[in-house]
């Protein structure tokens, strides 16, 4: 009866001083937090009485199902800017691609939960023998196999415990209507292999085009890919709406 008492005592100081010693870490990452970092602002000239806009969003990444065209939408609304179906009637073109949203792991705590667990072990393997009258080589060995299921026990409660994230980036440009037209030239750089082409030609337009991309990120203990994706989504149409 007192091995089991004692052996019932091992398994939940196990638990509990492996979960410990991942504690800080979980707190640290248990709120979602997103992060949206805009490379450059763009300025956009606010003074125009006609507040329209076409919105196009493209999404060329591995994670589809990202609502960011009716998020931006609904945003831009809020601000008074009318949207229009056709892109030579709006005062704003609007487009962005979310060229890559990726999923990346820093890995679980199980090592180091293991490591914590294995330490418990062999002080419960050590008392649980020496409370059964074994001499100093079943203590010994106690210890051992205690460390080794102490290893165990925590490895598992750390392999469920994972810091995820998914970082992307989203690429923006904005056409603005500009009154008399812009002109300018048009340069492109076309390389195969070794060789480089450069074409210029000149242009005229009716739109000033900018152009920026934003870096994205959440993070999260054990994250969820459908809040990532909400929280991702909201904080990319605020930052894009706020141009205007």
């Amino acid at each position: 009866m007192k091995l089991l008492k004692v052996l019932f005592v091992f398994a939940v100081a196990v638990f509990i001083f492996t979960g410990c010693a991942s504690t800080g870490r979980m707190i640290d990452h248990a709120t979602l937090k997103t992060e949206v970092r805009m490379s450059d602002t763009i300025f956009l000239n606010l003074s125009n009485q006609e507040r329209t806009a076409y919105v196009k969003v493209l999404n060329t990444s591995d994670v589809q199902n990202i609502p960011l065209e009716p998020a931006l939408k609904e945003r831009l609304l809020k601000k008074g800017v009318r949207l229009v179906d056709n892109p030579a009637n709006a005062t704003w073109i609007v487009q962005a691609n979310i060229k890559s949203l990726v999923y990346s792991k820093e890995g679980s705590m199980s090592g180091e939960t293991g490591a914590a667990g294995a330490g418990m072990g062999g002080f419960f393997g050590g008392v649980t023998s020496a409370l059964s009258k074994s001499n100093n080589t079943g203590i010994a060995v106690g210890a051992a196999v205690g460390s080794i299921i102490g290893n165990v026990a925590g490895a598992a409660l750390g392999a469920l415990v994972k810091i995820e994230s998914y970082s992307g980036v989203v690429d923006l440009q904005i056409q603005e209507k500009v009154k008399g037209g812009v002109k300018g030239k048009m340069v492109a750089n076309i390389r195969r292999g070794s060789t480089t082409t450069t074409t210029e030609r000149d242009i005229e337009s009716d739109y000033q085009t900018y152009s920026t991309f934003l870096n994205v990120e959440a993070k999260r203990t054990n994250i969820n890919l459908e809040e990532a994706i909400a929280e991702i989504t909201a904080k990319l149409a605020d930052q894009i709406a706020g141009l205007f």
